[in-house]
């Protein structure tokens, strides 16, 4: 059977780490990544944040350079109520998630509910729906879907920057 891709494009490629500032640094310094913005995550910036179904508040560090047109994300856990903290802790640091661009949030988040993958952690930041699937099986990876702003200029500003 032939059928439109979900998918439209990767966004971001996203892993997680024990310090933030100290990997974004090293990935500089060897790699020449960068520049990097970093973001706080928590309650008072994000709506309705959820783990395994539940409504979970938690927080994360986050740092983010452009590789390509992608989006390298970088994350720490600020608690250990997170999926981030979940992984740190099970498997270490390393890739978490890729994030998918898709036509329609709504419909793309129904279409991987009924082909069983199991939504792990959801929410929305600056007003736009975000959410990560267990999609391990399938991809090797957490499959993470958001809805973009249509414009990147209602983002809020970083809370700073590296170099």
């Amino acid at each position: 059977m032939t059928q439109k891709p979900l998918f439209k494009k990767i966004t971001q490629i996203g892993l997680v780490v024990r310090n933030v500032e100290q990997t974004a640094k090293r990935c500089w310094e060897q790699f020449g990544m960068g520049p990097w913005t970093f973001y706080t995550f928590e309650p008072s910036r994000v709506e309705e944040m959820t783990v395994h179904g539940k409504r979970v508040d938690h927080a994360m560090r986050t740092a983010h350079a452009t590789i390509g047109g992608i989006d390298w994300e970088i994350i720490e856990p600020l608690d250990d109520k997170s999926i981030y903290a979940e992984h740190l802790k099970t498997q270490g640091e390393g890739l978490h998630h890729i994030l998918f661009e898709v036509d329609n949030y709504a419909d793309a988040k129904a279409q991987i509910e009924r082909n069983g993958h199991r939504e792990l952690a959801s929410g929305k930041w600056v007003g736009n729906p975000y959410a990560y699937f267990d999609t391990q099986k399938a991809l090797a990876c957490i499959a993470e879907l958001w809805s973009p702003p249509a414009d990147s200029r209602s983002l809020p500003p970083s809370d700073s920057t590296y170099p």
